[in-house]
């Protein structure tokens, strides 16, 4: 068995505070198993990029090394350790792998891991090799952004479910037990009733489509946004493309409509909905929107983003 040692990046926050609360026990699972690790903890909003960045710094760039990233928290952790691991290019880039214990974790089922975090762990303390990945590039010309994701980058209404739903109270209570799903549906329908349409322009090689009255607009790495919503159902971390969802502002009852057909995975063949599959994408909004990337939030800005497909080496093995 390969032995690797691991750069653990705890966000205790994750999970409104589960992550911190789980921790004790992890630590002891990885004692049990004799695992070899250094423990960071990320204290603030991208600490967990400065972390991974500068780990990334110190560690030679050069085959045979036996260091693996480990990112204890939700999507947002991962989000972060990996950007911190891009920032640099490295001829050997070093695994990433993830402990999937916050409120989506929809990484974790577009990779096919289990969800269960004791299980999550075995998968990862037991994997001998890494085992490369897709996952999403943007460069955002506007505010000179540039970075990766691994699950969506959005911009519209899901962006503003999430600003909205980070900003409730109610969360951290609906996190805690285990419910953190019904604050995004209630932010959902006070977001339906204010989010204007807006006007996108789509280019996909020499095609270039604008609509002038877009509301939901998410590019996607595998099937899942949300916290287990299938958005893609064809989607995944290993097909090479990127699938961009673009749906048209519908009345309420066309949207419950297109709720239902999504829970039969039948939404794509609806007329309000469009899908690109392609290897990449320039998308601009030239109105104030909310984006978000991995359910981390970009703010309210016009968008000028071309956005890519990559190939990242992942620390887990999903057959265990």
């Amino acid at each position: 068995m390969v032995s690797v040692q691991f750069y653990i990046i705890l966000n205790e926050h994750a999970g409104s505070g589960r992550a911190k609360d789980l921790w004790p026990e992890i630590k002891q699972q990885l004692d049990d198993a004799q695992v070899s690790y250094q423990l960071a903890i990320s204290e603030y909003a991208n600490h967990a990029i400065l972390l991974s960045e500068q780990f990334a710094k110190q560690l030679p760039d050069a085959a045979h090394q036996n260091w693996v990233v480990l990112a204890v928290g939700g999507d947002g952790t991962l989000h972060e350790a990996i950007n911190g691991l891009t920032k640099q290019p490295r001829t050997y880039p070093i695994p990433v792998a993830y402990l999937p214990i916050g409120s989506g974790n929809d990484f974790a089922r577009g990779a096919g891991m289990a969800l269960k975090w004791q299980e999550a762990l075995k998968q990862v303390i037991q994997c001998t090799h890494a085992t490369t990945y897709d996952i999403g590039s943007y460069n955002e010309t506007i505010k000179q952004e540039r970075g990766v994701f691994t699950n969506n980058l959005g911009i519209g209404f899901d962006a503003a479910i999430i600003s909205q739903a980070n900003q409730s109270k109610a969360k951290v209570w609906l996190n805690k037990h285990h419910m953190g799903k019904l604050s995004y549906l209630a932010s959902a329908l006070d977001v339906y009733y204010n989010q204007t349409g807006f006007t996108l322009t789509v280019h996909v090689g020499n095609q270039r489509d604008i609509y002038p009255n877009a509301f939901l607009v998410t590019t996607t790495n595998h099937p899942y946004f949300g916290g287990g919503v299938g958005i893609v159902p064809n989607a995944t971390i290993t097909d090479h493309q990127l699938h961009l969802v673009v749906i048209e502002k519908p009345n309420f009852f066309k949207l419950m409509w297109l709720a239902l057909r999504l829970v039969f995975k039948r939404h794509l063949t609806s007329k309000a909905v469009h899908y690109y599959q392609a290897s990449s994408v320039h998308l601009t909004v030239p109105a104030i929107e909310y984006g978000q990337l991995d359910g981390e939030e970009m703010g309210g800005r016009f968008f000028d983003v071309y956005v890519g497909v990559k190939q990242y080496p992942f620390w887990f093995d999903v057959t265990i």
